[in-house]
Order: C-alpha cells, then sequence, then structure tokens
C-alpha cells in the first residue's frame, strides 16, 4: 500500500479490522503464556475472550476480507457496497462490545460456564456483551441482506471489466468469471505486481494465433477420498476399528485405481480459446465504448 491511495472500500476495511483484531488477540495470548498469568486467568472469561479474538478477529475477519474481494471474480458481479459497510459496522461494534467486557471479567474472577452468578459488580460488563451480541447478530443479517440484494440486482453490477477494483494481481487480467482455462496465454510474471505494470506501460494486444491449452478432464476422486478419510477420522475418535480399516483399504484402493487411469487429461483446441477469447474483448469493448 506504500505510495498508494487506499480507498476504504468493504475489503479493505476487513482487512484492517482484521490486523488490529488479530493484534490485540495475539497480545494477550502472550500474555496467557506467562505462567504467573495463565494460573490466575486459566478458565476465566478472559481466555474465551482471546480466544474470540484471535479466530473471530484472525481467521473470520480475513475470510469476509477475501470473500468481498474475489466475489466478483467468482460470480461476474460486485457485492452492494453500502449493505456491506453496514454489516461491517455492527460486526466490529458488536464484537469489540461483546468481547472486551469479558477481558475485564476476567480479571474480576469471572470463570466459563457459569449458570448463574451473585456478583452484582459483573452485571454492566454482562449486559454491554450481550449488547454487543445483539449487533453482530444484527451484522450477520445484514450480510445475508447484502447477497440476497446483490444477486437480485447483479445484471446491475456486473463486472464487465474483469479488473473492478483496479487491481495489480494477474488474476485479475481474467474476466469475471474467468474461463474455465483461465488464461489463454501464459502470463509473464517477472515483476512484483505484473498486472498493475502492464496497465501502465498499455496491455499488449492478443495474439493473431492462440496455442491449444492441456487441460485436466474432470474427477470425483478428490472428493471420494475425502469421504473415506471423513469416515477414518471418525472410526479413529470414537475406537471403531473395523470401519478404519475398511475406510484406510478403500481409500488406499481408490488412489491405486486413480494411479491407473490415463484418461485424465485432454487438449483444448485453439479455435475455441480463440472464439472465447473474442467474445470476452467484444464485451469488454462493449464497456469501454
Amino acid at each position: 500500500m506504500y505510495g498508494g491511495r487506499v480507498e476504504f472500500s468493504v475489503p479493505m476495511l476487513w482487512t484492517i479490522a482484521f490486523l488490529v483484531t488479530f493484534t490485540i488477540g495475539g497480545m494477550t495470548g502472550v500474555l496467557l503464556a506467562i505462567p504467573g498469568a495463565d494460573f490466575l486467568l486459566h478458565n476465566s472469561l478472559f481466555l474465551v475472550a482471546h480466544f474470540h479474538n484471535t479466530i473471530i478477529g484472525g481467521a473470520l475477519f480475513g475470510y469476509l476480507a477475501g470473500f468481498a474481494y474475489w466475489f466478483p471474480k467468482v460470480f461476474g458481479f460486485t457485492l452492494n457496497e453500502r449493505l456491506g459497510k453496514w454489516s461491517f459496522a455492527c460486526w466490529v461494534i458488536g464484537f469489540y462490545l461483546a468481547f472486551m467486557p469479558l477481558y475485564m471479567l476476567g480479571f474480576m474472577g469471572m470463570t466459563r460456564r457459569m449458570n448463574q452468578y451473585d456478583n452484582p459488580a459483573w452485571t454492566p460488563y454482562l449486559i454491554a456483551a450481550f449488547i454487543g451480541a445483539l449487533f453482530v447478530f444484527a451484522g450477520i443479517i445484514l450480510m445475508l441482506v447484502q447477497i440476497y440484494v446483490s444477486v437480485r440486482d447483479r445484471k446491475r453490477n456486473l463486472d464487465l471489466t474483469g479488473d473492478p477494483w483496479n487491481a495489480r494481481t494477474l488474476e485479475w487480467a481474467t474476466p469475471s468469471p474467468p474461463p474455465f482455462y483461465n488464461f489463454a496465454v501464459v502470463p509473464k510474471a517477472d515483476e512484483l505486481d505484473a498486472f498493475h505494470e502492464a496497465k501502465k506501460r498499455g496491455l499488449p494486444p492478443p495474439p493473431k494465433k492462440y496455442a491449444p491449452i492441456h487441460m485436466p478432464k474432470n474427477t470425483g476422486v478428490p472428493l471420494i477420498l475425502n469421504i473415506w478419510i471423513l469416515v477414518l477420522c471418525f472410526a479413529l475418535v470414537w475406537h471403531i476399528w473395523w470401519m478404519a480399516a475398511a475406510s484406510f483399504i478403500a481409500m488406499i484402493v481408490t488412489l491405486i485405481v486413480r494411479s491407473y487411469d490415463e484418461d485424465v487429461d485432454y487438449y483444448l483446441s485453439s479455435e475455441e480459446v480463440a472464439r472465447t477469447e473474442a467474445a470476452n474483448l467484444a464485451k469488454l469493448k462493449e464497456v469501454l465504448a
């Protein structure tokens, strides 16, 4: 971002929330790594707050940033920005209002999994946490509404350029959604931000002739393997040894059968590549006209 002009769109907002929230969660984790502090705070609500600080801030907020950023590339239309910002605001306000009081309650001695309490000093913090949870719930509802409205209005929000964010990386050089072969010509990635630099210099014209593209055939083997692995893990957890042995053997047999399957690829003709690229180029010219 150095030297650039940061635009606070929904993906950037989620990214900032991720950086700040995960940093706080990391610092509280460092505190829990101190034996004396851990002895005092173990099994308290401080631990609950720390866990959610890292999981929600360090994982979920990052996932939501990526979801908002790459959604147009996957589905071909952008998400509603206004509803996305409202959802973000409710999520972040709700998160801090829900979990920051739990740190204080942990210091005050409140443990996890209590079905009742008799300390009135805890009540304001618990009420604040409850209000925060309502904000988070509102953020979730707004996110679902955002997806519904975006799908409903998708024809008005089509990503016809393939690059709605004026991005820097190569995936945005393809249409949205990208063709099943991704790139008609293998792009040159000899710079840190190859697509950004190419846009500054001027994108090269399409080649006069395309080469056939070597493509893999579709296969259901990964799904089948995952089913066997799921059964194997379930059986190992519950000590169902016959099921564990059977699923392990099935997994090995599936791998062997796949290894001997030679019909796994094909070549996409240059004519079909040219037709697809010409159609995408015509759409782009129509937008820029």
